[in-house]
């Protein structure tokens, strides 16, 4: 095991000690049916481990984080301790309180010599 690995280990045993489960959930286009006028809408769900934040005053420029969005710190790994899919904008995250959030901008993968050990999300519901 690197030591890239057994970071993004440790980060996802802290995040299970002091995060929650969450639901990813992610909605895709299919393919156009001319029948129809209409394309099929594929939704995919994963659960992964993170611990939302509230964002501080100094961060919240109104620009890309607005008053109220959340900061999501992620797990890399599902929790049944695969991988997760990376997540993407207006994927949504659902919390155990029931509260859905929409990933918009920022997001960054935190990926040191290219591993993903956890993702940092912004979250606006």
């Amino acid at each position: 095991m690197s030591f890239y690995s057994r970071m993004k280990a440790t980060v996802d045993r802290m995040l299970k000690g002091k995060g929650q489960t969450l639901t990813l959930t992610r909605q895709s286009s299919g393919t156009y049916d001319p029948a129809t006028g209409l394309a099929a809408v594929t939704t995919s769900t994963q659960t992964g481990t993170g611990a939302i934040f509230d964002y501080g005053n100094k961060n919240i420029d109104g620009t890309l984080i607005k008053q109220g969005d959340k900061n999501l710190l992620l797990s890399a790994f599902k929790t049944d301790g695969t991988d997760l899919t990376a997540p993407i904008l207006n994927d949504t995250v659902t919390d155990v309180n029931g509260i859905i959030y929409t990933i918009v901008e920022p997001l960054k993968t935190i990926a040191p010599a290219g591993i993903a050990i956890m993702y940092d999300c912004n979250l606006r519901a």
